[in-house]
């Protein structure tokens, strides 16, 4: 397109140099002229243009003069002569349009003569956008400006030259030449400008078509969701036809109704105190054969730190919540008292879960089953797949053998562990609602400290008053560890009931721990994020925020913790480097309190005092 323009503005500018108009006012007024140079070049470059132009005919009666001059020149003058001017004259003369010879150039040799370096330059520019574009590309120019020795001057012009010529020959000659280079540099500086006018044009059209690409994913993400949504529901409607009319499976069942009238008939008394063993095994068969055709991947085409999304969850500062998938389904929980089901691809609540007397403190979500802990002191577990069956009670089962508030919890497969205010740990089995054991934390701990030879009875560390006796735990299979208000952290051995190794360094509450198979990362009220190694006991990395850690979770690649601040503190494990997410980055200003944040392949949740949540990318 370029080079056609050049030719249709080399046409006419010959046509009206061919007709005698040698006065640049000419060209300026033929519209055909200025039309096709303004599509070419730049104002600038066009005005350069036509200064050059207009000094064709001088160059032309210089070169008819210089045949005369030849003879009589001595052979020293010959070198006054810039070579620029004289390589690239063609030799050959045009015709008139009357047949006749004449000595006049065209318009284009006279421009190929004058700036024979504008053709490669655009052919250069053409070609190298187009491979900047595929990325790498470092033109010859390019390295040649970045070489700091590099000299502006013409070539056969020194510095030394200018200084100490005393021909004013040489110095007009020094002087023409940088004066053309100049001109030449401003030209190229134009068509530059103009290769990155062309990038930039490009790259807002790659972001449009990225936009449109990411939104055609999030319909396409959200609808999968929505399509699941109706395949759990067509799947409890069958189970529940099931359960009401087991005539229509008669002949395929024949076998199992035969097994289920030899059952013993339970216990009418055992009935008040667990939950209906059939209906929880079929309900742990299904969530255990569930799995999830598709998997959010939304999330990765934000950049790190971006905003998804904002929303006012509860009139009361959020507790904690959780969620099974990016865009999935999220449980969460207030001091308003309440519980509230989330749609996280829409950000609205299609749901309560009503049981609870007072605030939910801690809660656990897999698939579609909740389990619940109290300021009540009972725990109680759901089935999210009942949250919109009127005939079924999303509510399994309640445990109410605790005596004061439920502070944490976790489950793993069917075990459910759960502290407690009254400074209990209790261990569950979810399959009958039995409790298991109980330990006493003190009395445990005491035991340990007489075994190994310690008789320390209390600890150094001061409680706050509103610190929870148990602030965390987790279990695995036979381990489990608890983080107290007394700094320590105590790992057990569920098997035998005892503690097996005490770790302390900290020097307030512990509020929050995770653990995977070689570390233990803490959280405590001391400001402090430590990490221990869970083979040796030691810590092997400690980081201070300015406020007590109010909630951490961690990964292979990154820990990202709360401590009450405007943003989630996020360190890369990987990189070791710590950055902010949430809403100080964009707006220093901000007041909002962030407590609570969880997240799951790169698609993070925080949680605020005001009720609201934020959905994040990191």
């Amino acid at each position: 397109m370029e080079s056609d323009n050049i030719s249709k503005a080399v046409a006419t500018a010959s046509a009206l140099y061919s007709s005698g108009s040698l006065n640049k006012d000419v060209f300026l007024k033929n519209n055909s002229y200025r039309k096709t140079i303004n599509e070419t070049l730049s104002n600038k470059n066009t005005s350069m243009i036509l200064k050059y132009s207009s000094a064709i005919p001088l160059l032309s009666r210089r070169r008819h003069s210089l045949d005369k001059k030849q003879r009589n020149r001595k052979p020293k003058l010959y070198a006054e002569l810039s070579d620029e001017l004289v390589r690239d004259i063609p030799d050959e003369r045009l015709e008139t349009d009357h047949g006749g010879p004449t000595s006049v150039f065209s318009l284009f040799q006279g421009f190929n003569a004058t700036l024979p370096e504008v053709n490669e330059e655009i052919e250069r520019i053409k070609k190298g956008s187009s491979k900047l574009l595929e990325g790498g590309f470092v033109d010859k120019e390019s390295r040649e400006l970045d070489d700091p020795n590099r000299d502006p001057l013409p070539a056969g012009i020194t510095e030394s030259k200018i200084k100490h010529s005393q021909n004013p020959h040489h110095l007009k000659q020094f002087k023409a030449e940088i004066d053309y280079k100049l001109d030449l540099l401003e030209i190229r500086k134009g068509l530059t400008a103009n290769e990155i006018q062309e990038i930039d044009i490009k790259l807002e059209k790659l972001h449009k078509m990225r936009a449109s690409v990411f939104n055609k994913i999030a319909l396409y993400e959200r609808d999968e969701i929505a399509l699941e949504n109706y395949l759990d529901e067509i799947e409890s409607r069958l189970s529940l036809i099931k359960d009401i009319d087991p005539d229509l499976n008669e002949t395929d069942e024949s076998s199992e109704e035969d097994e289920d009238a030899e059952d013993v008939e339970p216990d009418p008394k055992s009935e008040n105190l667990m939950m209906n063993q059939s209906v929880y095994g079929r309900l742990t068969d299904e969530h255990h054969k569930k799995s999830r055709k598709i998997k959010p991947t939304l999330q990765q085409y934000y950049e790190p730190g971006s905003n998804i999304a904002e929303f006012h969850g509860h009139e009361d500062t959020i507790t904690t919540f959780g969620f099974d998938l990016p865009f999935g389904t999220m449980v969460s929980a207030s001091l308003d008292n309440t519980v509230r089901v989330w749609d996280l691809s829409r950000s609205k609540c299609i749901g309560l879960l009503e049981g609870h007397n007072a605030a939910v403190k801690c809660l656990q979500i897999e698939d579609s089953t909740v389990v619940t802990g109290s300021l009540d002191a009972s725990i109680k577990m759901w089935d999210l797949n009942r949250l919109h069956n009127e005939e079924q009670d999303p509510l399994i089962h309640s445990f109410d053998s605790h005596v004061d508030e439920i502070t944490a919890l976790h489950f793993n497969n069917n075990t459910l562990i759960s502290g407690s205010n009254d400074k209990t740990i209790r261990q569950w089995d979810m399959t009958t609602g039995h409790c298991l054991q109980t330990i006493d934390v003190l009395w445990a701990s005491s035991m340990m400290n007489a075994s190994s030879g310690s008789y320390t009875t209390s600890s150094p560390v001061v409680a706050a008053e509103q610190s929870s006796f148990i602030g965390s735990l987790q279990c695995y299979d036979a381990a489990l560890a608890t983080g107290t208000a007394d700094g320590l952290v105590r790992l057990w051995d569920l098997r035998s009931g005892e503690v097996i190794r005490q770790l302390s360094g900290h020097t307030g509450p512990v509020t929050c721990l995770q653990f995977d198979d070689k570390h233990l990362i803490t959280g405590s009220s001391d400001r402090s994020i430590r990490i221990w190694d869970l083979r040796t006991g030691n810590i092997v990395d400690a980081f201070v925020y300015d406020t007590g850690i109010t909630s951490l979770q961690f990964d292979s690649r990154r820990i990202i913790s709360t401590n009450g601040d405007s943003v989630v503190k996020v360190y890369d494990r990987i990189e070791e480097k710590h950055w902010d997410c949430g809403p100080r980055v964009s707006d220093p200003s901000s007041e909002v309190n962030i407590i609570f944040a969880r997240y799951q392949e790169g698609y993070m949740v925080e949680g605020r005092t005001d009720g609201a949540f934020g959905v994040w990318a990191i």
